[in-house]
């Protein structure tokens, strides 16, 4: 499993987690050929993950169970591609995930047929994709070869290559898509109240504020493109209990905060030996740090970086998380 202290395997995982957004995704992004042979209604989360623990932090991944109008189960393995750098090999990983599911397969009593996999990689990084789908172009392959090496093609959806109105689906999807294609470009803070208005309705039920937090969430620590003021703005513009929603999220942030001593870099009782996340945060609010912020980061005593840390959440500026 990634790790999920990363914000954008996190917001991955809670959005494509829930069955009804998943398959809304696979019903509106996959080849049209494929979305028409899926059963609606059908399909279900696995458990299983089978990332290699050495690419943990690279990637994410969600395996699903659904089946096809012909009445064959199938399974659809989706990669989530976080890093800003493109990965040239990602399809030699994916072959290796889909042995490990075929081998898991094998090792419960199904040996044939083996289950069919569709890989879907999913991207959302600052540059386009440029690799190919095809496993074949890992390799200078003679004709006369061909037929003895493996291959299959990936399903791609690279959010930097699609305009808005291809970001198709209901309006859960499509926020999250486009909180995801915007959350690192400097167009973010202009479009957030338009995302935002999609999910306006939610609020009147839990479940629905729920996922609201969640996209909150993501976009308060996702980022260096909005800022904590930006995004107060937008949800008191556009949520008629703008201000009561921020306020329930700043707390329930300070008892996350509380509980693990840790949010997200925002410590409280933070040490000298701790001041790494501090800048951390710093500069995820702020961008790159200027000479004179190290400098005071570098001299301050216990008591200014632990006031320092509690203004993180709510400053408007860098200068006035250190004002004194």
């Amino acid at each position: 499993m990634a790790d999920l202290t990363d914000p954008h395997d996190r917001f991955f995982k809670a959005v494509f987690s829930r069955e009804e957004i998943a398959e809304d995704f696979l019903r509106h992004h996959l080849p049209a050929e494929i979305a028409a042979l899926l059963v609606p209604g059908k399909l279900e989360i696995s458990k299983d993950s089978f990332i290699d623990p050495e690419l943990k932090n690279h990637y994410s991944d969600l395996l699903y169970n659904v089946r096809l109008t012909t009445g064959q189960p199938v399974q659809i393995y989706l990669l989530f591609e976080h890093k800003s750098h493109l990965e040239p090999l990602i399809a030699l990983d994916l072959l290796r995930y889909m042995v490990s599911i075929w081998g898991q397969a094998v090792k419960s009593g199904q040996h044939r047929p083996l289950p069919n996999i569709i890989p879907i990689v999913f991207y959302h990084g600052r540059r386009p994709w440029r690799i190919s789908t095809d496993f074949a172009s890992l390799f200078d392959t003679p004709p006369a070869l061909g037929d003895h090496l493996p291959n299959f093609r990936y399903v791609l959806t690279d959010l930097s290559a699609l305009s808005d109105e291809e970001l198709r689906g209901g309006v859960l999807l499509k926020a999250a898509l486009l909180v995801m294609k915007y959350i690192f470009s400097d167009e973010l803070p202009e479009r957030i109240t338009d995302i935002l208005s999609l999910l306006k309705d939610l609020p009147r039920q839990q479940s629905g504020l729920d996922y609201l937090h969640t996209v909150l969430r993501y976009l308060s620590r996702g980022g260096n493109k909005l800022n904590n003021a930006q995004l107060t703005h937008a949800v008191q513009q556009t949520f008629e209990r703008g201000e009561a929603i921020m306020s329930t999220i700043a707390d329930e942030w300070i008892r996350e905060g509380e509980k693990k001593g840790l949010l997200e870099g925002i410590s409280y009782g933070i040490s000298q030996g701790e001041m790494t996340l501090l800048k951390r945060q710093l500069t995820r609010r702020f961008g790159t740090l200027p000479s004179w912020a190290e400098a005071k980061l570098n001299q301050a005593g216990q008591l200014q970086l632990e006031a320092w840390a509690d203004r993180i959440l709510d400053a408007v500026t860098l200068e006035s998380v250190f004002e004194e």
